[in-house]
């Protein structure tokens, strides 16, 4: 090999070698930068609060006030003026029955009321008073209007008109619509529709014997429907009965108001009880983290701004937070105060360097 060639042989070798040399200093530097990254985190101080216990369970919505309506007498059905699902005030006609019967039999009552009064009138004359029966006994008016046939026409006009008026029916109260099948033209003598009050509602849902003494008439509850989960309707226990069921379970009643018009008869709901439980630690679920199997938070060392591995015990849970204590079995220490991690503590070890984002109180 010449001379030439052995120099640029040695020159490649100088520069691999170099390029080598780069990477592994690339590589020490990368993982420096790894070790010193500080963890970034939210924290909160640990306080003794009052805290919201909660109990779950499953309930069905039942209208308070709902009415199957129907005529009171039977014909055919001329009209319908509402649909399934529409909202309607009080005194709204629903259907009407065809009136031709009804305004005759009124016409028939106003020609006999009209011929008892000309009796009537022609008496009072035959005994010596005017029109003006202000100066009649009161038994001899009575006594005339009974033999004149008024009372009796009277009576007939009254119950004439009331037919004619329950050719149509009205609401009975303000509701929405329901199970609507009459149909126009069609003799009908069953339930026109049912009416339902759907402002508020009764949920009815059942509870386990050791759950009862957490709930009391008057406890407030929380109401959501498996189509809407996120959405919650407020309430109050109303009724708890005082037997227990062959399921071991207790029935009780709540009353929920619909705020937004989108609760239904019958619905299946999801039914929290609430209670509340005063001066307990209360920190929110994502503090906490399981470590070898044990419920472990990780307070801050404000000197060193590094997390401390603590052992706790969840004492109890709701929707958003856990009643905590410190674990005697594993000698833990947990003071109202301390500042507690409540994010970014998925991969913290004990004495992990941590940088807070922000601190809630």
């Amino acid at each position: 090999m010449n001379k030439k060639a052995i120099f640029l042989l040695s020159m490649l070798m100088i520069a691999a070698c170099s390029g080598n040399k780069t990477k592994e200093e690339e590589s020490v530097t990368d993982k420096a930068d790894y070790v010193s990254e500080k963890n970034m985190v939210d924290t909160m101080v640990l306080k003794r609060v009052n805290f919201n216990k909660q109990i779950i369970s499953n309930g069905k919505l039942k209208a308070v006030t709902k009415s199957d309506l129907k005529f009171l007498n039977s014909g055919t059905i001329s009209e319908i003026l509402v649909k399934n699902g529409e909202s309607i005030k009080v005194g709204t006609a629903i259907a009407r029955l065809d009136q031709k019967d009804a305004k005759y039999k009124l016409e028939q009552a106003k020609l006999s009321m009209s011929k008892a009064e000309l009796e009537f009138y022609d008496q009072l004359i035959g005994y010596g008073y005017s029109k003006d029966t202000s100066s009649v006994p009161p038994d001899l008016l009575k006594t005339i209007k009974i033999r004149s046939g008024y009372t009796s026409a009277k009576g007939d006009l009254r119950q004439a008109e009331e037919a004619l008026r329950n050719t149509t029916l009205y609401a009975p109260f303000s509701g929405k619509v329901a199970n609507l099948t009459a149909k126009p033209h069609e003799a009908f003598s069953d339930i026109v529709c049912t009416l339902i009050d759907d402002t508020r509602f009764e949920v009815e849902f059942g509870l386990l014997e050791s759950e009862v003494p957490f709930v009391k008439v008057g406890s407030s509850i929380k109401v959501c429907t498996y189509s809407d989960p996120e959405k919650f309707y407020s309430g109050t226990v109303t009724q708890i009965n005082p037997l227990v069921n062959d399921k071991g379970q207790i029935k009780v009643l709540a009353m929920v108001n619909n705020n937004s018009g989108k609760l239904i008869e019958g619905m299946n709901t999801k039914v929290i009880v609430e209670n509340l439980i005063r001066g307990k630690l209360v920190v929110p679920k994502s503090a906490v983290v399981m470590r070898d199997d044990f419920d472990v938070l990780f307070r801050l060392d404000k000197k060193t701004n590094k997390a401390m591995w603590t052992y706790v015990t969840i004492e109890m849970s709701n929707t958003e937070s856990h009643t905590v204590t410190a674990n005697i079995d594993k000698n833990a220490e947990l003071n109202e105060g301390d500042i507690i991690i409540t994010s970014g503590n998925l991969n913290l070890a004990d004495g992990s360097n941590v940088e807070i984002k922000r601190k809630k109180n």
